[in-house]
């Protein structure tokens, strides 16, 4: 077919070289190369479809080949799975066909082991019997040779009860012992438990007794503490006295020997003493030290504004005196001012009566 095709295939066409012609017949050599041209590809067309036809029928046939393929795969396919499932299946009975045989091989080992195990039990039983044909020998003597039995049944309910009563005397026995096992092992640990809890009150009466000598010697510190303290505080009371008498001779050598200033009527800033006063809750003991000290700081007062006032004097003398010297010259200059020192003295004040020394008193 191949050569057929190319046998069918149609020649191009001759080109002719034509240089020196005219420009019609250059046109109908164009025009008859445009039909030759033509003609081979109406040829080309047909041989073309000619062959998709031909492509077109194999394809066909191979898709009708390919489904015949596919419907004998499915069926083969179809075939394995039950072959498959029949394996499985023929599997799956023959594992349980072998557990029923060794179970029924496990039965039969069981039943033949039963079968020995009870022609042993019989063959034991008869040996027992055998045995114990003396004692029923025995108890056929003892039933003819006594009056108190008539029967053998009556000697074995006998022996029955005489057992039954000696098993619970046994157990009552056991009982007995255990319950004496018990309270034995109750009163070892009573007893221990006792001798810990004796241990641990020696201990804690131990560690009291070390906390009591502590409490002691920390009692004795605080007492020689608290007679220190006593003691200082007679010293800080000595020197209070002290202080308040000194001042209250100062305030009576400013207040009498100056009687024309009187400072101790002015009145002074004592809010805060005043404010004081009035709180309620003061033991006697420190009521009367604010007392004093308020007093104190009173007359300290009176005291500071007599210095002021001294001071202000002497400035004054001091102006004055520069004043004249400025009057008289130069040679007044060289000439020392030396201002009166004042002498403070200290004099004992003659006792005024009960109120003072019970004050001097009460500061000591």
């Amino acid at each position: 077919m191949a050569d057929e095709s190319r046998g069918a295939q149609p020649k191009h066409p001759q080109q002719l070289f034509f240089d020196n012609v005219n420009p019609a017949t250059r046109l109908l050599e164009k025009r008859r190369q445009m039909y030759e041209v033509q003609d081979a590809l109406e040829n080309q067309k047909a041989r073309f479809a000619k062959e998709e036809e031909q492509f077109r029928k194999k394809e066909e046939q191979l898709r009708a080949k390919d489904l015949q393929l596919q419907h004998q795969l499915c069926r083969f396919n179809k075939f394995l799975q039950d072959n498959e499932a029949k394996r499985r299946r023929a599997d799956t009975r023959a594992t349980e066909e072998a557990a029923q045989i060794r179970q029924k091989d496990e039965e039969i080992q069981d039943l033949e082991k039963q079968l020995e195990d009870s022609k042993n039990l019989c063959a034991k039983l008869e040996e027992e019997k055998e045995r114990n044909m003396k004692y029923e020998e025995f108890l056929e003597f003892v039933k003819d040779t006594c009056d108190d039995y008539t029967e053998i049944g009556e000697i074995v309910a006998r022996h029955d009860t005489l057992e039954s009563a000696n098993h619970d005397l046994a157990n009552q026995q056991t009982e007995s012992e255990t319950r004496i096992e018990d309270l034995r092992n109750e009163f070892q640990a009573y007893r221990k438990e006792q001798e810990m809890e004796m241990m641990e009150l020696r201990n804690k009466v131990a560690v009291l007794a070390t906390e009591l000598d502590s409490c002691q010697k920390t009692r004795q510190q605080l007492e020689n503490q608290v007679n220190e303290a006593t003691q200082e505080d007679s010293r800080h009371s000595l020197y209070f006295g002290q202080i308040l008498m000194s001042v209250e001779n100062l305030f009576l050598r400013c207040t009498t020997k100056r009687k024309n200033i009187q400072h101790a009527t002015t009145p002074m800033d004592d809010e805060g003493a005043k404010g004081r006063e009035g709180e309620n809750g003061q033991e006697e003991a420190e009521d009367s030290f604010r007392r004093k000290k308020e007093h104190a700081h009173r007359q300290l007062k009176v005291i500071l504004a007599y210095l002021k006032d001294f001071k202000d004097i002497c400035d004054a003398l001091k102006r004055e005196q520069r004043t004249v010297m400025s009057k008289k010259g130069q040679a007044g200059l060289d000439q020392a001012v030396q201002l009166p020192e004042l002498a403070i003295k200290f004099e004992a004040e003659a006792p005024r009566g009960g109120n003072r020394g019970s004050e001097n008193s009460g500061s000591q």
